[in-house]
């Protein structure tokens, strides 16, 4: 895909991304009574979350189940924020060895002279 491209769904995947991963969980309740203490089977859930890690700390951030449609999309959007900075990082790469690439053979041209 050209640099152009890539920037620009760069810049439209960055309005919606959000960096984390998403895990589904199971939990017990604050109820010692409540079968989920005695049944793994009978726990609450499965419960979605947005985790991600910040100043070295896990975080998360409980997903309503209305809303896990638009956090599956925002993770969606930052894994695709994440493959287009390595494409652009490949391309720059690539620039950058042919930069040099010249550089050293005109270098080289100027000493021959």
């Amino acid at each position: 895909m050209s640099r152009i491209k890539l920037l620009k769904e760069l810049g439209l995947t960055s309005q919606t991304m959000v960096q984390g991963g998403l895990s589904s969980t199971t939990r017990m309740c604050g109820k010692p009574a409540c079968p989920c203490h005695q049944d793994p089977a009978k726990r609450h859930g499965p419960n979605l979350y947005l985790t991600w890690r910040a100043n070295g700390k896990g975080q998360a951030l409980y997903v309503p189940p209305e809303h896990a449609q638009e956090a599956r999309a925002a993770q969606a959007a930052w894994a695709r924020y994440w493959e287009i900075g390595l494409e652009l990082a490949a391309l720059n790469r690539e620039e950058m060895k042919k930069r040099w690439s010249r550089a050293k053979a005109k270098s080289a041209r100027q000493r021959s002279a």
